[in-house]
Formats: structure tokens, sequence, C-alpha cells
């Protein structure tokens, strides 16, 4: 039995199309975010990056499934479920997929499935008409099976936004290939947890790059300070589904505050809940020095190593999973980029699997000449 990736399809043509995850908002269509607490929602605004598409003569092929809000999970029935984003552009039903991956799942899964994944520098992409999820870490991204077409397609979604105030003031981009002079790091301390295939990936394709090895400082905590971060975001931007607004509401309650609990338990799936609780945890007064404020200061060390990094290399390369199969460690391999809101490329590369390349801030036009093979 095939597989459907869409919640919502439409007849058009595969090679001028793209689809959307079901958490950006199309005007007066059902727009879920892939949770039932949103199964009746239709949205009353479409999302910038929908109107440029649109307007550059794209058409639209639906709407895919994805987890619910794509919050960075860790239960075990969501972790292993293809990306609708992913499938879609797999099997051909359109030429680019549109989506935000806060995880890393969809940086994984695309390559494993011969296709591309870019995400773009935070800030160079308006998030309106996006629902929510990690309003510090969430950024729309591209999945592509031609690197040529993600770029173009990026061109076109790129550029301030005034119904965004993240987006920088820059009112385009253009995405060309940078030629040649490449130097790319490979950090040693990361490589050491993938396995073989992993190891033999990135020296396969870095090979004719001018590489040196170099270390990932803090590392063992990216996933720690990803998800305490994301928890307390995810716990602010859910308390608006109270069932009193818009949205599921449960059907019967004695009161307001069993309304609130009743609809909110009903209506999120085990990883919001997980989420969320774990958010009211480290925001609460006993614990907001110890597990939220001392994340945040970790985060900005992580940045200004980033910056230290990126001074003496144009990429940095990384394996797409660790020797450990646990979801939420390899997650602190996508975490780097997250935190940062940097650019990164994960790249198909056959039966080796693939890689992922992270550059500093605004500096996609490097990934796209190592992408394409400059020297």
């Amino acid at each position: 039995m095939k597989k459907e990736f869409f919640i919502t399809r439409y007849d058009v043509k595969a090679e001028n199309s793209f689809a959307l995850d079901d958490n950006i908002m199309v005007k007066d269509g059902l727009t879920t975010g892939g949770s039932k607490m949103l199964h009746n929602f239709v949205s009353p605004l479409q999302a910038t990056v929908v109107e440029k598409l649109l307007d550059a003569g794209m058409e639209l092929a639906g709407k895919t499934k994805l987890d619910e809000f794509t919050a960075p999970g860790i239960a075990a029935e969501t972790c292993d479920i293809l990306s609708g984003a992913v499938g879609a552009v797999s099997e051909g039903a359109c030429k680019i997929a549109l989506c935000n991956d806060v995880s890393g799942k969809i940086r994984r899964q695309a390559p494993e499935n011969g296709l591309y994944y870019i995400h773009p520098t935070y800030g160079t992409v308006s998030r309106f008409g996006l629902i929510p999820t990690v309003s510090s870490m969430d950024q729309i991204g591209i999945v592509c099976k031609n690197i040529d077409d993600g770029f173009n397609a990026l061109g076109i979604i790129t550029g301030h936004d005034e119904k965004d105030v993240t987006t920088f003031p820059q009112k385009s981009y253009a995405y060309t290939p940078k030629e040649g002079g490449f130097k790319i790091g490979i950090p040693s301390n990361v490589m050491e947890l993938t396995d073989e295939k992993g190891r033999k990936a990135i020296y396969n394709f870095t090979g004719k790059y001018d590489t040196e090895e170099t270390e990932l400082k803090y590392f063992e905590v990216f996933a720690q300070v990803m998800y305490i971060l994301s928890s307390a975001e995810i716990g602010n931007n859910t308390s608006r589904y109270d069932g009193v607004k818009f949205g599921y509401r449960t059907e019967n309650y004695t009161g307001l505050n069993d309304l609130y609990t009743k609809t909110r338990t009903e209506g999120f799936g085990l990883d919001m809940k997980l989420l969320s609780i774990m958010g009211a945890h480290v925001l609460s007064r006993q614990n907001y020095e110890a597990y939220y404020l001392k994340s945040m200061k970790i985060r900005r060390l992580i940045k200004e190593h980033a910056i230290d990094l990126f001074s003496r290399y144009d990429a940095i390369a990384l394996p797409l999973k660790l020797n450990d199969p646990d979801p939420y460690k390899n997650s602190a391999l996508y975490a780097f980029a997250t935190l940062c809101g940097l650019p990164s490329v994960s790249v198909p590369l056959g039966s080796d699997g693939g890689i992922q390349l992270i550059s500093q801030v605004k500096n996609e036009n490097s990934l796209f000449g190592i992408c394409k093979g400059g020297r």
C-alpha cells in the first residue's frame, strides 16, 4: 500500500510546484499543525513565503503531514516516521517542499532519501504565517532533489518582511555558488562518536578540499541546552491553545480549569505534553536560574564559539547521526545550527548516506559552492 504524504493535495504539475508542511498557512485553507488541537482551524491569512512563491509563478501542490507542531520530539512513535515533506519530494509529487525543522529530523531524513535540505540563516526568511513552536529557533527551510532548484527557491522566499520583526533589513538575497578556496573544519570530538559509515561519508566528501581537524566546543551539552530552551518556548507558545478562542474544545467539562485541563489533555500528543511540562519545570521560580538562565548563558558561549570557528573555516562538516541511536543524543548534531541561527545544508551521498555542512551567518553561497563541487 502506497504511503500518503499529503493532508491536502491539488492537481498541479509537479515540475513547477511546491508543497508546504501543514503548519504554514494558506488563506482560507485548513492548517492543522499536525495536531488534534487545530483539527478545524481555517487560516485567516497567507504566509509570506506562500505569497512569494505564488507570485513567482509556482503552484501549490498541497499540504504535507508533519509531527505535531514540528516539536523536537523524543517519543519513540514519532522519531522514525518519514516526514511528509521529504516523502512528497522523494516520490516526485512536487519540485520543493517548505517546512520548519527544529530538532534536525528532516535534516537527517532528506539525505537518507536522496534529497537536500537547506536550512537558511535565521532572519533571512519571513516566518509570518508559520505556526510558532520555538520562536528563537523556528526557520522555514527547503527540501529539494536538485540543489540549484533549492537555492533558486530560497532566493524567492528570502528578504525583509515588515510582518516579521526578526527578518534582517536586507530586501533580497542573491544565491550563487561561491567558487574555490574552501577550508572545511572537521570536529574530531564529534567524529569519534559516529560510526564508520559516517566517518567515511565525511572524509570522502571533504577529501578534495583543504580540511583541518578541530573541536566543536560544548557539543556534549548541545542537546540539553536545545531541549531546555525549546521546551520553555513551547510552553509559552502552546498556552494559547486552551479551548476558548479557537481550535479543539473538549465536549464535557465542569468549569474553566476543567475545560483547560481536558482540552489540552485530549488535544495534545505525547511529545507536546512532555515538552510543555518540561517547559513549566525549567521556568519555575526554583529552577529558572539552574536550568533556563544557565542554558541561555551556554547558548551565548556556543554562539561566540561559532564566530571563532568561522573566522578560520568556510564550513564545518558533521555526520547525519551518531553511533548511538538515541534520538535525543543525535539531536545534538543539528542543535549547533539551530541554536546559533546558522545556515546549513544536508547533502545526500548515495550509499555513504550523507553529511551536514554548516557555515557562518549569511554565508549560504559558500555552502552552495561546496555542494556544487567548487574547490
